[in-house]
């Protein structure tokens, strides 16, 4: 008696197991059973688990008074940072530009002596490389953006009116200028004083893909400035 309840637990747990239990009449293995839809073999790349998850379809939320930004609600300025006044593509654009351009300036050196240049002479300059697009989705936008101030007139007694805003320190004054879509004209109205250019500020105001020509560089940008402060105000 246990000598044969013993032989069918083991005939039990070998089919449990898949191996040594009779599967057909003739003894040729049975086919398998089928896959769940939506299941892949190990040989071939597992779908995304959203493959086997059934979502139900949920209702667009109300804009609840928002500008169509998560967490940005309306009347409040979009922060955005220098990346997104770039459409997309401009980035490598700029720097195949720049690419070439030292190319051919190294190949210029190689012909000839290197010399001193004279600052103000015709070898002291630097083009400006890079293109005008902007981002359309950012024209008339209020926005906020922190940056460096050049202003057109250097004496910080005065009060700007008017005056470039960059993403790096000393951009257009001792290095090359950034690409016109990296640079924003900003008017402000009432004029406002900078006491220190060497300090990055907060600006808001209105973008508008306005271009502006000066002596320093071009600005693909304009902002109609509502607020500066420095930029360590959160």
């Amino acid at each position: 008696m246990v000598r044969s309840f013993a032989a069918a637990v083991l005939v039990f747990l070998l089919a449990a197991c898949g191996g040594g239990a009779p599967d057909g009449q003739d003894g040729a293995p049975s086919e398998p059973p089928p896959m769940p839809e939506g299941a892949v073999s190990e040989t071939f790349e597992r779908p995304s688990p959203s493959a086997y998850v059934s979502v139900p379809e949920q209702a667009a939320p109300e804009s609840g008074g928002e500008n169509g930004y998560w967490g940005v609600r309306e009347g409040e300025a979009l922060p955005i940072i220098w990346e997104d006044l770039m459409p997309q593509g401009a980035g490598e654009a700029l720097e195949q530009e720049y690419a070439e351009f030292y190319k051919a300036l190294e190949a210029r050196y190689a012909s000839q002596p290197m010399e001193m240049i004279e600052e103000g002479s015709e070898l002291d300059y630097m083009p400006q490389l890079g293109g005008f697009d902007t981002v359309p989705e950012l024209d008339g936008m209020l926005i906020r953006i922190p940056g460096y101030v050049v202003p057109f007139d250097f004496n910080l007694k005065n009060r700007q009116a008017a005056f470039l805003l960059a993403p790096y320190m000393g951009a257009c004054i001792h290095t090359p200028p950034p690409p016109p879509n990296q640079i924003i004209y900003v008017e402000a109205d009432p004029a406002v004083k900078i006491d220190d250019i060497w300090t990055a500020y907060w600006l808001e105001g209105t973008l508008t893909a306005q271009t502006q020509e000066s002596d320093l560089a071009a600005a693909a940008y304009t902002l109609t400035l509502t607020k500066i402060e420095p930029y360590g105000v959160p």
